[in-house]
């Protein structure tokens, strides 16, 4: 514990907990000095210090004796406790984590953090340990500080980590903080606790899917469980409320388990179960409403929820059970504590969902997986009657479908197969956010899979349009409504090759596909379409490697793929990209010790959170620059201001930006718009000097510290608008024409919620935004609900093109 006067904490040796051994407890007190070790003075601000920081929604109450004047109802509880500056500019603060109390100082932008000395009264020496942590010595025994850690949020929400140790002054007892370069106009936080945590009861559990909410930032997890006290599950966190399933039912269950962000609440956990066995594999939240949605298989006959919704308004799509196991998906609350609605999804044979997601459009919900059903629901004839499923046919063996649901699980429009002769698994799913496409990855041996030789309407084939001697990886293409398949296309060596993680680039739109691979000739490792550049990792290792490709979005091309592994065996089982970055994560499991970049980062700049193996098996996680030609290809924050009220068709150029931050060439393409190109210019100055080379639309690379220009045709009616995407490395930026007077368009309802203007949230975020703001210094605290609108990217987007405005991303 910490506080301005100096606190005290008990070490004990745990040897002293048995009665015959019983010494006294060891008191240890910080108290914050200066750098000759006085103690701080209190200034008037840390005088009303502490105070409660970021209420939690757990209440508390206590009604101790009979004095009612003591008593309390509903008190608020805090994340932290706020203690103020004990310093100049910095603020001090604490938060409970388990049996720890962990101290987070934040630096205001130009102040000093060498400031910061803490006294460790009470310990008979300080030492520093092989793992940077403080070690304490008491006549008790040791007691242990965790090494610290520290970062810097940039206005965009981008997290950068900051090199950080303990600076021990070992005869004097103190200790303060060294750190490495960091910027000096931002704010700096050190943290000395990282912070993972376990799930379970007594019996065991698996993890199988992990979303994070969009608006509240709580992290879900589901998988099975067979534990008849998993934790959380009849008494939320704070006493609140109740799971919307609080007892388990026979075998396996499914559950779901809600965190706070930081993985130090676990605020509610549910079952879902009937008295088969049930297992959840997939987990979405709905971009609108919050609902959380997860998906799996079920053999119960009496899954709950699927005769009549919550409040007896409605029943799932189907709301009996086939005759053998069934897929299945159920909607919960955002709380968990309700579940609205689940439906089975099964013909005669069996079924299991792997995958699901919703489309950012309609809210429609989607489901993959693998089926032995020929009578599969909604393949034959949609839901009244329009439309059949893209393949309304089952081939043999094992098939791969895809099935769509309304946002409520009352209805079920349409579902597809996907298969072959042979044996088809779709094992992920995504969804384009820009055309709405849905497409779906996983492993088949069929040798005549639909679409990869001709696509529909004759136009193209596949990447790759004929299958490897082994079993393939494939990717999918279908419609929105899973009426029609424009393309598929197999991905593959001579051995055996398995997807089962699918991503999609936020401004390219390429999509990204991850699994594991036998084969030392996997495509696309060696020399990247256009030939410009190799995968990160060209060789295969002994073993399994994991492997992740890079498609265009018809899936006609394949730009580029790189494998990631060591002399262990390796899994890629998930990916992700980082909205702000375009940077690719890749997480997996891997039994190498000699896993490719975590001793030393691309560049030579830093070593991974975990530079060293555990025994056995160890999950990692990798990041890639957006073209998989590296591990660390991000520029820093580039942008072009936008044109508004331009002639109709009229050629636009934009000013140069300079490309900083980046390591050697980066890959550079452009994409939308019309006409869209590019040019190297000379110098800062507008207009645009292109003297390196004329402007063009060919993918190539560019150099650290160079300048580019776009340029592009505007729109041809007004009042409308064109946008060109320049994509460097693993970050973008859009060039906007506007033509007429776009400001007849603009509506201070900045959220879209509807109506009026809301001063407290439009008001509040439009002054943000004029003071300079960005990110989410602009939307923190000013999103009422779940507006269409709710990140500061859409908010500035839509502001920039119709507001006349020009603000920063």
């Amino acid at each position: 514990h910490l506080s301005p006067t100096g606190s005290r904490v008990r070490a004990v040796d745990p040897l002293s907990a048995r009665p015959e051994q019983r010494t006294p407890g060891w008191v240890l007190s910080e108290t914050l000095v200066d750098a000759k070790g006085r103690a701080r003075p209190m200034s008037e601000s840390t005088l009303k210090a502490p105070a409660g920081y970021r209420p939690m929604e757990g209440k508390v109450s206590y009604g101790i004796g009979n004095d009612t004047s003591k008593h309390a109802d509903n008190l608020n509880t805090y994340e932290r406790v706020n203690l103020g500056d004990m310093y100049p500019g910095i603020n001090v603060q604490l938060r409970a984590t388990g049996n720890n109390v962990e101290k987070i100082f934040t630096v205001a932008p130009q102040q000093d953090p060498a400031q910061i000395n803490i006294k460790l009264s009470g310990a008979d020496k300080l030492e520093i340990g092989n793992k940077g942590e403080l070690i304490a010595h008491t006549g008790n025994g040791p007691v242990t500080f965790t090494a610290p850690i520290a970062f810097q949020d940039s206005a965009n929400g981008q997290r950068t980590p900051v090199t950080v140790a303990y600076a021990l002054n070992a005869s004097e007892l103190r200790y303060g903080f060294s750190l490495g370069d960091y910027d000096a106009g931002l704010p700096l936080t050190i943290d000395p606790l990282l912070q993972s945590t376990y799930l379970g009861g007594t019996g065991g559990e698996t993890p199988r899917a992990l979303a994070v909410h969009p608006v509240s930032g709580d992290v879900y997890i589901a998988g099975g469980t067979d534990s008849l006290d998993l934790p959380s599950v009849t008494v939320a966190s704070g006493g609140v409320a109740v799971g919307a399933q609080s007892v388990k039912s026979l075998g396996i269950d499914a559950f779901v388990t809600r965190f706070n962000a930081e993985l130090t609440s676990r605020w509610q956990s549910t079952y879902l179960g009937g008295a088969g066995g049930e297992v959840a594999y997939a987990l979405a939240i709905h971009p609108t409403t919050g609902d959380v949605y997860i998906a799996g298989t079920t053999t119960s006959a009496d899954l709950p929820s699927v005769t009549v919704a919550s409040g007896g308004v409605a029943t799932g799509a189907q709301s009996v059970k086939s005759t053998s196991g069934d897929a299945f998906v159920t909607r919960f609350n955002a709380a968990l504590t309700s579940r609205p609605q689940s439906t089975y999804l099964g013909g005669t044979g069996d079924e299991t969902a792997y995958a699901l997601a919703i489309h950012p459009a309609t809210g429609e919900v989607y489901i993959a997986g693998v089926t032995t059903s020929a009578d599969l629901p909604s393949v034959g004839v949609a839901s009244g009657g329009v439309t059949t499923g893209a393949q309304s046919v089952k081939s043999t063996g094992q098939d791969g479908f895809v099935t769509r649901f309304n946002a409520a699980l009352t209805s079920r429009p349409q579902s597809t197969f996907l298969g072959g002769s042979g044996t088809d698994w779709t094992l992920a799913l995504a969804i384009h956010p820009a055309t709405g496409d849905v497409y779906i990855a996983g492993f088949t041996d069929s040798t005549d899979l639909p679409s990869v030789t001709v696509a529909s309407g004759g136009v193209a084939a596949g990447a790759q349009s004929v299958k490897s001697s082994g079993g393939d990886a494939f990717i999918t293409r279908f419609n929105a409504a899973l009426s029609s398949r424009p393309q598929s296309t197999y991905l593959g060596g001579t051995v055996n090759d398995q997807g089962v993680a699918l991503a999609i680039h936020p401004a390219t739109g390429e999509v990204y596909v991850g699994g594991n691979t036998n084969s030392t000739d996997f495509p696309g490792v060696t020399v990247a379409s256009g030939g410009f550049a190799a995968g990160a990792q060209s060789v295969k290792s002994a073993s399994t490697d994991g492997f992740i490709t890079r498609l265009n979005p018809a899936l006609t091309v394949s730009l580029q793929s790189t494998y990631l592994g060591g002399t262990g065996i390796d899994n890629v089982y998930a990916l992700a990209i980082q909205p702000a970055t375009g940077a690719l994560y890749v997480a997996g499991e891997t039994s190498s010790a000699d896993l490719p970049g975590v001793t030393v980062a691309s560049g030579g700049e830093a070593t991974g959170a975990q530079s060293v193996k555990s025994t056995g098996s160890d999950a990692y996680v990798s990041r890639f620059s957006f073209d998989l030609a590296a591990g660390d290809l991000v520029p820093n924050l580039f942008g072009f201001a936008a044109r508004l009220n331009v002639p109709l068709s009229s050629l636009q150029t934009s000013d140069p930006a300079q490309i900083t931050g980046v390591l050697g060439n980066v890959p550079v393409s452009i994409i939308g718009g019309n006409f869209a190109e590019y040019c190297v210019s000379s110098g800062p100055t507008p207009p645009c000097a292109c003297d390196v080379r004329s402007f063009g639309n060919v993918a190539a690379t560019l150099n650290n510290l160079q300048y580019v220009c776009v340029r592009h045709v505007a729109p041809a009616f007004t009042p409308s608008q064109s946008k060109a995407t320049l994509v460097v490395g693993g970050g973008w930026a859009d060039f906007i024409v506007s033509t007429g007077t776009q400001i007849t368009n603009c509506n201070l309802d900045i959220d879209g919620s509807g109506g009026a203007p809301n001063a407290v949230s439009d008001g509040l975020m439009l002054v943000r935004a004029m003071l300079g703001f960005t990110g989410t210094a602009v939307t923190n605290g000013a999103i009422i609900g779940t507006p269409p609108r709710n990140t500061w990217a859409l908010i500035r987007d839509y502001l920039n093109s119709n507001c006349g405005t020009n603000f920063a991303p």
